[in-house]
């Protein structure tokens, strides 16, 4: 077929000859380029220094104003919130919390939701939300920032993480007496890990409009009160007063992440203030490795990606992204002995007081939201970082293979009646009667589009059946769990996109115009996917693409034994069979004292909770990654197993071919032309 249908393009170029006599060889060489330059980004020549773009941000790396007493207070309210756990071992004490922020001299206030299980057949679950406002004394309440600290029951299996709130309460405490306050400051207490932050968010933005909440999962009430639009966040996670090191969490829903000024501004003031802390940071006995410096910023690399790939956020601060306000978590974990820092006996929460003062006097003295630095990038190490105009080459160059095959699948098709019909006026405008006569016969042929869309509909129907199947009430009257009962659901579908090929034959040419079709919407995908989320978007298609690459136009091309590799491939890419493979990987790493047996089957298992714990975080959260494995991923699989699978027809079953022993066969409906 003429090069984008134009007659006046021969199809037999030599250069369109020879890129498809090399196809493969020219895809692989586009893939080893790919991965070839995200590795060179671990190296210093091709990632830069972090440095702060915003200037606003200067005032927190002043000397702090917070004192020793700071450190007394939160040592007294630490005591006391022990003593209140044990009377409430899986609830939170609220009230204890409501009165020393009324003591503090916050505008306080309650704040309800109410959780409609899924699959817990109409069950609902009351939370409750503590919050206190201090008003800026110094401009009406038009901006605001958020200090969060999650609260964890004392049965809780999770770490306890219960000195958050009385560090909380005394930087509270503090703040209170300071004038300078050019925003208002919300300090708010969550319960119930990230449910109680999204339903104080959807509270926060949308709860004053008129919402039909009647069959909504997750319903945040109202608030109330507020402050103003909120600028930015800080969530605190420590662990106990007496800290090694400190964990900034940066991975938001969907793989979002805070602006990179605001990562560099925690950074620099951990450092003032001496505080270890970084991005993944190592506790100090495992620290020290003889990995070198290449090895340690790709492995960051990979961590970081992978991280984001699963579109989990690390924290509470991560549900904040979704509303474009930049936040992150400060994770301070325990020291392994109790030493007191430097020496000094209760004075070990000081520098942790100090380094959110430093943070939250930057932030207040911000004229307007983050914007001057980047919001895509990756973390090579905590001072060098790398951009989006830096690792978006290397998925550019995975997906370029799709895009190089489909054009040269696109070329190499045959002729149909109305290409012929344009060939010929073009050579009659020409006086080229002649070759008119010897090359255009009236070949009848034509394209099926209309078959191939709606085999394309179908497997994007059950894409679709694969999200909404699950919620259906019928469903989720059956006496079934919901990891059962969602993995049920997706093999289920999964199978018959394993035999949609058995039961369909398409009609002569449409396997060949379905795989133009599915290696354009491949690559459109991938790309699409990449630029929300460029950790997900990168590991498919490193994943993938090798298949891609490897799946022939025409059968005569492929021998049988690679035939037989590519559909066996293709079986084991399946989204399901991944995400168990995936699953299982883990499993082996953190339990490897285990008999294989019980590590298969402990890791079918989780692979079942991961798929229903997948639906749930789309229908509460708004996490897509479920979403585009079924919609997305799930009818390409189906379309790359058809195309693997079936036989496909030579053009010879229906062209009349002109075959000569001196020359290879050419279909007689060729346009050749000068």
């Amino acid at each position: 077929m003429g090069l984008l249908s134009d007659p006046s393009i021969s199809t037999q170029s030599k250069l369109v000859d020879g890129l498809a006599r090399h196809v493969r060889k020219v895809c692989y060489a586009l893939y080893v380029a790919g991965v070839a330059w995200f590795f060179c980004l671990a190296l210093p020549e091709f990632n830069h220094g972090t440095y702060l773009s915003e200037n606003a941000l200067s005032p927190g790396l002043v000397y702090p104003e917070i004192r020793i007493d700071a450190n007394r207070l939160a040592i007294q309210l630490l005591e006391e919130l022990q003593r209140e756990r044990k009377d409430h071992l899986s609830t939170t004490p609220h009230a204890w919390i409501a009165a020393k922020m009324n003591e503090f001299g916050l505008e306080t206030h309650t704040h309800n939701y109410t959780l409609r299980y899924p699959f817990g057949g109409g069950k609902e679950y009351h939370g409750k939300n503590i919050y206190g406002i201090l008003r800026a004394p110094r401009i009406a309440s038009t901006e605001g920032i958020v200090f969060a600290a999650p609260y964890r029951a004392a049965s809780s299996v999770h770490t306890d993480i219960s000195a958050s709130v009385p560090l909380l309460l005394a930087f509270a405490d503090f703040a209170r007496r300071k004038n300078y306050w050019a925003k208002d400051l919300i300090f708010l207490v969550t319960e119930q890990e990230q449910l109680g932050m999204q339903a104080w968010l959807e509270a926060y933005h949308d709860g004053d409009r008129d919402l039909d909440l009647s069959k909504a999962y997750l319903r945040p009430g109202n608030l109330p009160a507020r402050a103003g639009s909120l600028q930015a966040a800080l969530n605190i996670e420590v662990q106990d007063l007496e800290i090694d090191h400190v964990d900034v969490r940066i991975e938001g829903l969907n793989g979002k992440l805070p602006n990179l000024d605001m990562f560099n501004l925690v950074q620099r003031i951990m450092a003032r203030e001496g505080i270890a802390s970084g991005y993944k940071q190592a506790p100090r006995k495992k620290r020290r490795h003889s990995q070198s410096h290449f090895e340690q910023n790709l492995r960051q690399m990979l961590t970081m990606l992978a991280s984001q790939s699963s579109g989990v956020p690390t924290g509470n601060h991560g549900l904040f992204h979704r509303y474009r306000i930049d936040a992150l978590t400060i994770a301070a974990n325990r020291r392994a002995t109790h030493a007191t820092l430097k020496g000094s006996p209760g004075s070990a929460a000081v520098p942790l007081l100090k380094a959110i003062e430093g943070i939250a006097r930057s932030l207040n003295n911000l004229l307007e939201r983050f914007h001057q630095s980047f919001f895509f990038y990756v973390i090579v190490n905590n001072d060098r970082y790398i951009s989006i105009g830096d690792y978006m080459p290397a998925l550019v160059a995975l997906v370029a293979c799709a895009f190089l095959k489909a054009y040269l699948t696109w070329s190499t098709l045959p002729a149909t009646n109305a290409e012929l019909e344009k060939a010929a006026g073009w050579l009659r405008e020409h006086e080229q009667e002649a070759e008119l006569e010897e090359n255009l016969e009236p070949d009848k042929f034509e394209l099926p589009y209309g078959s191939v869309l709606i085999y394309l509909t179908a497997t994007l129907l059950i894409g679709f059946l694969c999200n909404v199947l699950p919620l259906q009430q019928y469903f989720l009257e059956i006496p079934m769990g919901a990891a059962p009962l969602t993995t049920s659901v997706l093999s289920f579908l999964s199978l018959i996109g394993f035999v949609l090929p058995f039961v369909v034959v398409l009609p002569p040419g449409g396997l060949e115009l379905l795989h133009v079709a599915f290696l354009l919407i491949y690559g459109c995908a991938l790309i699409v996917i990449g630029l929300l989320n460029f950790a997900l978007g990168f590991f498919a298609a490193v994943l993938t693409v090798p298949l891609v690459i490897a799946l022939e136009t025409k059968e005569e091309n492929s021998r049988s034994t690679l035939r037989n590799t590519i559909r066996l491939a293709t079986l084991v890419m399946n989204p399901m069979m991944v995400v168990y493979v995936i699953v299982l990987a883990m499993t082996f790493y953190q339990f490897p004292e285990l008999p294989v047996q019980k590590i298969m089957l402990r890791a079918a298992t989780a692979a079942m909770d991961a798929s229903a714990y997948g639906l749930i975080d789309s229908v509460i959260y708004g996490n897509w990654l479920y979403f585009v494995i079924c919609t997305i991923f799930l009818p390409l699989w189906i379309i790359c197993w058809t195309l693997s699978l079936s036989k496909r027809r030579d053009y010879a079953d229906y062209l009349d071919f002109d075959e000569s022993p001196s020359t290879s066969p050419q279909p007689q409906s060729k346009v050749k032309t000068n």
